[in-house]
């Protein structure tokens, strides 16, 4: 990374963390962009070079907290070419986001409240490791016949579910806690996007 790089991220990181930090002691609503360009140390024309405003600076920091983890965890997606390997993945990765919300419970709490922010994100950043284990997923419904435009919204409303249910088990433990929540949640997500035929399939 040359200089001017990787002072650009430093001046990114350091309004990520600055953030985080102000949504923690504050809240979301109560934190001003003026709020964090002081804590930053930085002009407020810089932060506009990097976010267009509050929002899309929370749909990042979201993201960018969430690929740093599964980099750490070492997150690896595979192309799925089978039932099995469909039904590992889908258990893998309600795996990884309840392990990334128990372990981050700032951002979780974070999430918590503005989890159509956090679903966004997640759809919003194409050039992510997020975003291409969800096209490996769709690829692979795709190919077993479901329509593309099914699969797409009934995902998008799968998510919702998951991250609201997962966050709610995380910060409040009820009525139910994560162990219980994760294992009904693949059941749920399996059976209304993979659809009875593959479960069938499963299980032969």
């Amino acid at each position: 990374m040359d200089k001017i790089s990787k002072k650009k991220s430093e001046k990114y990181n350091s309004i990520i963390d600055s953030a985080l930090e102000l949504f923690e002691k504050k809240g979301l609503h109560l934190v001003s962009i003026d709020d964090i360009v002081k804590a930053a140390g930085i002009a407020k024309g810089t932060f506009y070079l990097y976010f267009h405003d509050k929002h899309d600076l929370v749909s990042k920091l979201i993201l960018d907290k969430a690929e740093k983890y599964v980099n750490e965890i070492s997150f690896e997606i595979k192309e799925i070419e089978n039932d099995v390997e469909f039904d590992e993945t889908l258990r893998s990765y309600i795996e990884y986001l309840c392990s990334f919300l128990e372990n981050n419970r700032t951002l979780t709490m974070l999430i918590d409240k503005n989890i159509n922010i956090c679903v966004n994100a997640i759809f919003e950043a194409t050039d992510s490791q997020l975003f291409e284990a969800y096209k490996e997923i769709k690829n692979y419904m795709v190919k077993c016949g479901t329509a593309e435009s099914d699969f797409t919204v009934k995902f998008y409303l799968y998510v919702e579910l998951t991250v609201a249910a997962i966050c709610n088990a995380v910060l409040r433990e009820r009525p139910y806690g994560v162990a219980e929540v994760k294992d009904n949640l693949y059941k749920i997500i399996l059976n209304g996007i993979a659809g009875e035929k593959l479960i069938e399939r499963l299980h032969e």
